[in-house]
């Protein structure tokens, strides 16, 4: 694991921020030709929210991207050989080409770039070593993890961009080291953000879900609420700095991890009177807090009864007094 970590030291600089300056800061261009960019094309996996928060901070239109599984999300990219340009909606439309057949050969160009690219660190444990930016998006090729010894089904995990883990979904021993891996990477550069593990069950990615008491449930639930402190964090910092350009009034929510008298870690967020309308981030808990009482709730209280804002991850809208009064109703 620490060897992991070491070998990562020169990459502290979160990946949302390379994606961040390098969307903000495009090279002059117009749409590539087609012919050109075929020969380039490779596919992208990032972290959902890294599209979202482009969107939050600049206002612009962000690349043309699918929800994965989980919290990631892929995308097309123009890998040249000085820099990496994203594709948009318009190079989709001049190209008028089938999106399928893209992906095909951007899959097909990843594909050409080796196979092999795999260090073993023990049983059934495996490092990608490409180190190209594009290590995560193997994922996508699923006949080379098919080729590691592995107990069960892949399950992968990307500390960063240059790093894929993978093990077998039935070997806790291996998941838990991947995931250990995965927080120590994060403790050593605590503002990048990790997206959750994903296992490849029959070709399709899915979120890696383990029953209670699985040894690794612990470091599971560790790193999924980390992510969403931390996106919800920047997602917060976000939407105050818009929100305070555009004049609106919309308190966003925090989001805090917790331990409660049990010993376990709970997520919660607070709404009080005076700050109105409110924009509560999905947790454990809700504290609710108003001139003449005050009471914490669980989430699937309230969830029904808000709107969601339509941000990943998700916000609810809380309106206030009068959504307090038919809650309490």
């Amino acid at each position: 694991m620490n060897t992991i970590v070491s070998l990562n030291t020169r990459l502290r600089a979160t990946r949302l921020g390379r994606f961040l300056d390098a969307l903000a800061h495009p090279p002059p261009r117009g749409v590539i030709p087609l012919q050109e960019a075929l020969r380039w094309l490779v596919p992208k996996v990032r972290p959902r929210f890294e599209y979202e928060a482009y969107a939050l901070r600049t206002g612009r239109p962000v690349p043309a991207f699918q929800p994965l599984a989980g919290s990631f999300a892929q995308s097309l990219v123009v890998d040249l050989p000085d820099q990496e340009l994203d594709v948009g909606e318009a190079e989709l439309a001049a190209w008028n080409v089938d999106p399928g057949r893209l992906l095909q050969q951007a899959r097909s160009n990843l594909l050409a770039r080796g196979a092999d690219g795999f260090r073993r660190l023990g049983p059934g444990r495996y490092r990608s070593t490409w180190r190209d930016s594009l290590d995560g998006s193997r994922m996508l090729l699923p006949g080379i993890l098919q080729r590691l010894e592995l107990a069960g089904d892949p399950v992968v995990l990307v500390p960063d961009r240059d790093t894929l883990l993978v093990v077998g979904s039935d070997d806790p021993g291996g998941v838990a080291w991947a995931l250990e891996a995965a927080l120590a990477f994060l403790d050593e550069a605590p503002q990048a953000l990790n997206g959750c593990p994903l296992r490849l069950r029959n070709y399709c990615w899915e979120p890696f879900r383990v029953q209670p008491g699985h040894p690794a449930a612990p470091l599971l639930s560790r790193i999924e609420r980390r992510r969403l402190r931390d996106e919800y964090a920047h997602q917060k910092h976000l939407l105050d700095q818009r929100h305070g350009a555009q004049g609106k009034a919309i308190n966003v929510a925090p989001f805090r991890l917790e331990k409660t008298p049990a010993g376990t870690v709970a997520s919660v967020t607070l709404w009080s009177q005076p700050l109105g309308e409110a924009w509560l981030p999905k947790a454990d808990r809700v504290g609710l807090d108003w001139a003449s009482g005050r009471a914490e709730v669980p989430w699937e209280t309230v969830q029904n009864r808000l709107e969601p804002v339509g941000l990943f991850p998700e916000r609810y809208r809380f309106n206030g007094p009068e959504q307090l009064e038919r809650l309490l109703a």
